[in-house]
């Protein structure tokens, strides 16, 4: 009986492994570059404005990326010029290609998350009152990078907030987001 399953176990992970040979991944098109116009307009544009700032050395979309004053705020906290600790911070090697959005999710109840928890870390950090946030949303950016030898296609999440019409950029999102 033990041969048997095993057999069988052995057989699964076969199979299982030339499935995922055979599949081919979706072809990456990076999506044109945020606008400055574009940036505080929606969720997906101030995350992927995020991370092309730091990729692109431009330190004045990263500060508008985030409140008025916030920056000052965390370089006071950091001890130091935070756009050079994230640039330093986020250095994943190879030449940047492009971002383009694959996703999201609203942080609701009903998807799984503590919006009172998540909500109450914004204000904390931001100073704002509790009723000035408005939705937060998880935010999927497909990255791709270009080595000497090929191209990696990286996803990352960030936690975007909107306060009175505008987006803003919270913090990277490290859990499992269920994408």
């Amino acid at each position: 009986m033990r041969k048997l399953i095993a057999v069988l176990i052995s057989i699964c992970l076969i199979v299982l492994g030339l499935a995922g040979c055979s599949s081919k991944p979706a072809p990456f098109t990076a999506e044109d570059f945020v606008t400055m116009e574009q940036l505080n307009t929606e969720g997906k544009y101030v995350a992927r404005g995020f991370f092309e700032s730091i990729y692109t050395y431009d330190e004045n979309m990263f500060i508008h990326c985030f409140p008025d004053g916030y920056v000052e705020e965390l370089g006071k906290a950091a001890g130091g010029d935070i756009f050079e600790q994230y640039k330093n911070t986020m250095n994943l090697g190879g030449t940047f290609m492009g971002s383009a959005s694959a996703g999201y999710k609203e942080c609701t109840v009903e998807n799984g998350f503590d919006v009172a928890t998540m909500r109450a870390r914004i204000c904390f950090a931001t100073g704002f009152q509790y009723s000035d946030v408005g939705q937060i949303q998880i935010q999927k950016i497909s990255v791709q990078f270009m080595n000497e030898k090929d191209a990696r296609l990286n996803d990352f999440y960030f936690i975007v907030y909107e306060k009175g019409g505008s987006w803003y950029m919270f913090e990277l999102f490290t859990e499992n987001a269920g994408f």
